[in-house]
């Protein structure tokens, strides 16, 4: 009989736990939104909330979200001679001893910010590392050896 309970429990907890991996998340200022159904487009996030509603709301005012597990956070661009360029949402690639690495992909914005490299699906994108929401490393042909590395990411070459 203990046994079962035991088992029971165990497929109980991997079954939430599977679930809230899969959970979806927006941040808007102070307000988190848990939802499924999260869109986001190139200028809003659409969000359809627990109660049924659809909340629409501008892209520049959030502040993070995660969608199939992939982790966005909003943080400063820093351009090469230290200026605030603007703030932008960056994917989390990786984290390590407070470090976290972070890929941008630039588009057409790619002046002054740093170097690109082509990320696992082919497309052209910066790599920053931040330490307490602020930039610590810019990724370059010169420290990309160490880095990937130190985050356990292979160099591709």
């Amino acid at each position: 009989m203990k046994k079962i309970v035991v088992l029971l429990a165990i497929i109980s907890f991997a079954a939430v736990t599977q679930v809230a991996g899969r959970m979806n998340y927006v941040t808007v200022g102070e307000k988190t939104y848990f939802s499924d159904d999260v869109k986001i487009g190139l200028t809003h996030v659409r969000i359809l909330t627990e109660n049924g509603m659809t909340l629409k709301t501008p892209l520049k005012n959030v502040d993070s979200y995660m969608i199939d597990g992939k982790l966005y956070d909003r943080l400063p661009l820093v351009c090469r001679d230290g200026s605030v360029k603007c703030t932008a949402l960056l994917e989390l690639v990786a984290f390590r001893n407070g470090l976290r690495l972070y890929k941008y992909y630039s588009g057409r914005m790619n002046k002054n910010l740093g170097c690109c490299f082509i990320d696992e699906s082919g497309i052209k994108a910066m790599f920053f590392v931040y330490k307490d929401g602020e930039l610590y490393l810019r990724v370059d042909e010169k420290n990309v050896e160490t880095v990937f590395p130190f985050f356990n990411l292979k160099v591709k070459g």
